[in-house]
């Protein structure tokens, strides 16, 4: 177990009713990208049938870019929660790591803060595309004539979810601000841990090496 989550599994507020919430949030959100590893394995597999169909017999499924074109965009936005909660969002650490503590809780409250603002204006907007596409009954200008609104509702679903993530996360590092708990921030919103990059690295080297001997 990584320094991260052994510190995140000792927190004495693990059992406050904000926290079950987090870790309701990170075990959906897992699932989510559970699921949508899978989907992403049946289109890999339907492209490449299509792939070979076109070359050796010439004849299509139809419709395969459409449809990969709604998983890829579904997928994503069901596994930014995942992302964001296990610290896998890429962010600039150049001055970051050579500041002390407070300044880094301040930097991961300004960026937790940035990335939810941003966040709620790209799923207001994704929500008013929803809306018209539902209001207008829009399909798509292909063979499939698909009713939009079926894979837009799944992607703002996505986006719905990844801001009530953002929010939660804020509301816990306000709580740990207030009681100027520096390292509480930095768990729940900082960069990860260089030890725990290196561990993750050396984890996947030994798989490697176990599979290929």
């Amino acid at each position: 177990m990584s320094r991260h989550e052994t510190t995140d599994t000792q927190t004495p507020e693990a059992g406050t009713p904000l926290d079950r919430v987090l870790n309701g949030a990170r075990r959906l959100s897992r699932l989510a990208t559970w699921v949508s590893g899978l989907a992403l394995v049946v289109i890999c597999f339907l492209v490449m049938v299509e792939v070979l169909l076109r070359k050796f017999f010439g004849v299509t499924l139809g419709g395969m870019n459409e449809i990969t074109g709604y998983v890829l965009a579904v997928t994503v936005s069901w596994t930014l929660s995942f992302a964001l909660l296990e610290h896998a969002h890429i962010r600039i650490d150049v001055l970051y790591n050579i500041a002390n503590r407070r300044v880094r809780a301040l930097l991961d409250l300004l960026s937790l803060g940035a990335m939810t603002g941003f966040m709620l204006l790209v799923t207001y907007w994704a929500g008013q595309l929803l809306k018209n596409s539902i209001d207008f009954g829009s399909r798509s200008n292909s063979a499939l004539q698909v009713p939009l609104w079926l894979p837009q509702s799944l992607w703002v679903a996505g986006l719905v979810f990844f801001v009530l993530t953002l929010l939660l996360l804020c509301l816990r590092s306000l709580g740990y601000l207030w009681r100027r708990d520096t390292e509480g921030i930095n768990r729940i919103a900082g960069i990860k841990p260089v030890d725990d990059e290196v561990e993750e690295h050396a984890m996947l080297t030994d798989l490697n090496h176990a599979r290929q001997g």
